[in-house]
């Protein structure tokens, strides 16, 4: 089955606007569960990565 036109770019700009709110959110709590030292574009480049 193939994908909806656009579905891969939109699924992307999904997810990093989870990851960006999960970020702020770890970090106002004080409950980051990864490495603080780790800038946000390294940290969410991850999540960038995966393959649709």
């Amino acid at each position: 089955m193939e994908a909806k036109e656009g579905f891969t770019e939109r699924f992307r700009v999904h997810m990093l606007h989870q990851q960006i709110l999960n970020w702020g959110c770890a970090k106002a709590m004080k409950r980051v569960t990864w490495d603080n030292k780790l800038s946000f574009a390294d940290w969410a480049q991850k999540f960038m990565d995966i393959e649709i």
